[in-house]
């Protein structure tokens, strides 16, 4: 196991540490684009550190994630079979907390392309299906998903939970900042589909004067922010009982 650790240790500390170098370097990455994806990503990485703090708080699991919860499940962490209603609810807060920002930024959404919109609800690749991005997207989803939850069950192991919600949170940054320029990084079902859920009836219903910009939920890119970081769950899950 000692031999197994250092070669893991260093596939995390390449996977990262170049990754960054992909994120800002290639082209039609995000970080690429716009220095605000830092900015971004730390948002991110605190964001997660709220949820979990609140969460806590009122003695909950602190899953936040439908991936965290398959894993906890399949892993046998938790043996109750009714953690798996977290995923509903955790869809179900993610949708109220989209529709509270877009009651608060209202006016900011009415002078703001669709586009930019749909981006504050849900992520979207660098490339589309239609340009062979698909497989890469869906690697992309799984890879990172994996080293969320693997180095989350390595933080347990490594006996340092004592430091509460703090390396989670420099976790999904590091992750952001590594693997997540190509297609936003959702890692996270409920993250990706409740907002989206959210925008699908915004645009339809609240925006539908502006016609002329048709900008969808692109639900054909849907499926990976669900079904890649489930799939990462149950690996991990399944690991976990080895």
């Amino acid at each position: 196991m000692i031999y197994l650790s250092e070669f893991l240790g260093t596939l995390f500390l390449i996977l990262l540490g170049n990754g960054v170098v992909y994120s800002v370097s290639a082209k039609r990455m995000f970080a690429n684009q716009s220095g605000k994806w830092i900015v971004i990503v730390m948002g991110w990485g605190f964001a997660v550190m709220v949820g979990v703090i609140i969460s806590l708080a009122l003695n909950g699991a602190a899953h936040l994630n439908p991936a965290v919860t398959i894993w906890s499940w399949v892993s046998g962490k938790f043996s109750n079979h009714l953690q798996l209603i977290f995923i509903p609810m955790q869809i179900l807060g993610a949708m109220a907390a989209q529709i509270i920002l877009n009651f608060i930024n209202w006016k900011h959404i009415q002078e703001t392309e669709l586009i930019v919109v749909r981006s504050a609800h849900s992520t979207g690749p660098a490339y589309n299906h239609k340009e062979g991005g698909t497989i890469f997207n869906f690697a992309y989803e799984l890879i990172g998903t994996l080293v969320l939850l693997g180095t989350i069950v390595a933080i347990g192991k490594a006996n340092i939970s004592n430091l509460g919600p703090l390396p989670v949170t420099f976790l999904v940054m590091s992750i952001g900042i590594s693997l997540g320029s190509s297609t936003g990084y959702a890692i996270n079902p409920a993250r990706d589909l409740g907002p989206r859920i959210i925008y699908f009836f915004t645009e339809k219903i609240f925006l539908r004067k502006r016609k002329q910009e048709h900008i969808g939920a692109n639900w054909a890119y849907s499926w990976i922010p669900v079904i890649a970081p489930i799939i990462a769950g149950f690996i991990i899950g399944g690991l976990s009982l080895l």
